[in-house]
């Protein structure tokens, strides 16, 4: 086994790693997108689900708005991307249109997260 300069890792480390990473992806029933990423995401507007909760554990309740999407791009499965009242106004934007295909990119981290809602053309 011999390591990578950069972190000691041996490519099979590093690709037992990643394919740990895809298998919780898969098996997950949410959309975790990570900062800068994309994702073409189809919602169903008749799945949509609203719920108060506690945001980060803070003790101030917040309204989150889950969506049932798949990922037309990746085995149709159904999963759940849960947002904010902003990122839910632009989706709802769109789906009142009728554009049900939507790319989804995050930016920022924690509390600085936005996300960009755009028709997948």
């Amino acid at each position: 086994m011999t390591a990578d300069e950069n972190n000691g890792l041996s490519h099979k480390a590093k690709e037992n790693l990643r394919k740990n990473a895809e298998s919780r992806e898969s098996n997950s029933k949410f959309i975790k997108l990570q900062p800068n990423e994309k994702r073409i995401l189809k919602f169903d507007a008749e799945k949509i689900e609203q719920r108060e909760t506690d945001f980060n554990g803070r003790g101030r309740k917040t309204m989150r708005y889950i969506y049932t999407v798949i990922e037309p791009n990746n085995g149709n499965q159904e999963k759940v991307l849960e947002v904010g009242k902003r990122t839910s106004q632009e989706i709802d934007s769109h789906l009142g249109e009728g554009r049900t295909l939507l790319m989804v990119q995050r930016f920022g981290l924690g509390l600085d997260t936005r996300y960009h809602i755009i028709p997948a053309s």
